[in-house]
């Protein structure tokens, strides 16, 4: 069983105040922070040390994300701003007005094209992640959208709000799916599992509830007595931890949402977020603090993961003298673990494959199509 262990917390520079989110960059090794001092802030995930700062500006972060080539930090502000700034110099690539209102999150699609940011002004838009300003709008909620996540497979988008529903969408077409009801507060936070199969949320009454994303429906809940902050899937899709607003991280199993340990850390915790690698979560504190939590206990266990499908260019020896080639198509898989990407040789597999260098087994939930491999 999945243990839990508080990474004790390194000295240094921290926020002037609270933290409202977190984001870990590809590789797992660095969380980005957003802060309501106007700061994005990086720190090292094995340590909790703190790397380095950015002053945005004067009004508060409220949301930050880390591209999926770690090349550039994405900022949103209480001013509706999205900016994007140089990973490396901090310089300001663009910047342009998104909402009209506070921005809750920023997420990238699974295979980067897409960028998702939700807002105070109750709407999601859709952005092309490669030019930002083309966006598709979505609206539907009635309230505050606390934020929003692609599941693992692609298909849909799940977003959460202040009016007490989940909303599920089409990205292929920007289109409303189904509406999740059944919380009596506002929902503050929701998680999505690796398999695409089971969605998470948690309300400000601790009200905690799984949804069955096939069917639509309700499939288990639980009731704690604190506002929850996050809910986090492990990457076994067996396993959830949810976090709330006085620092206690508990762990329940899916799908019935059995209680199976805790974590008290005592920290005041505005927002919490679990690492590509599924090994680490980041906390961001009220005290202007991330501190990290390390997931021990599951190394038997297979972890779901997204495939990727590509069209690889071949030729052979007589079609590079005559300019021809061919184009098959090839499938690529990328463990969380160690970060190695590996070719599915016989196309995917219906059963467990182990990674060829760190050998960790995984299992193979989805492919998303990628195109041309570069």
């Amino acid at each position: 069983m999945p243990t839990m262990r508080l990474l004790a917390g390194a000295e240094g520079p921290k926020h002037e105040g609270e933290i409202s989110s977190c984001a870990f960059g590809p590789e797992s090794m660095f969380v980005l922070s957003a802060g309501w001092d106007g700061c994005l802030r990086l720190w090292e995930a094995t340590t909790g040390a703190h790397v380095t700062g950015l002053q945005v500006g004067t009004k508060p972060v409220s949301s930050c994300a880390i591209s999926p080539d770690g090349k550039q930090w994405l900022s949103g502000t209480l001013d509706g701003m999205l900016a994007r700034w140089d990973a490396l110099t901090h310089q300001q690539i663009s910047t342009f007005l998104a909402h009209t209102r506070p921005i809750s999150a920023i997420v990238f699609s699974v295979d980067g094209r897409q960028l998702a940011t939700a807002s105070w002004d109750r709407s999601i838009i859709l952005w092309n992640a490669a030019r930002e300003r083309e966006g598709r709008t979505l609206t539907g909620h009635s309230d505050i959208v606390a934020g929003c996540r692609f599941t693992p497979d692609g298909r849909m988008l799940v977003s959460w709000s202040h009016d007490g529903t989940l909303r599920t969408w089409d990205v292929g077409r920007a289109r409303p799916l189904t509406a999740l009801s059944g919380h009596n507060d506002r929902i503050l936070s929701a998680g999505l599992s690796p398999d695409s199969r089971w969605a998470a949320s948690g309300s400000r009454d601790g009200m905690v509830k799984l949804w069955d994303l096939v069917t639509g429906k309700e499939a288990a809940s639980a009731t704690q007595f604190e506002e929850i902050r996050s809910c986090l899937f492990l990457l076994d899709a067996k396993h959830l931890i949810t976090v709330d607003a006085p620092g206690t991280l508990r762990m329940y199993s899916i799908p019935g949402l059995q209680p199976e340990g805790e974590l008290a850390i005592q920290l005041p915790i505005q927002y919490g977020e679990l690492a590509p690698s599924g090994a680490v979560i980041a906390l961001g504190s009220t005290d202007g603090r991330v501190y990290m939590v390390v997931l021990e206990g599951f190394d038997g266990s297979p972890l779901v993961v997204t495939a990727s499908q590509i069209n690889r260019r071949t030729q052979t020896t007589l079609q590079k003298l005559i300019g021809k080639s061919n184009v098959k198509q090839a499938y690529l898989c990328r463990c969380p673990v160690c970060g190695q990407t590996f070719d599915l040789a016989g196309g995917v597999p219906t059963q467990e494959v182990a990674c060829p260098s760190c050998h960790r087994k995984l299992l193979i939930s989805a492919v998303i199509p990628v195109g041309q491999e570069h």
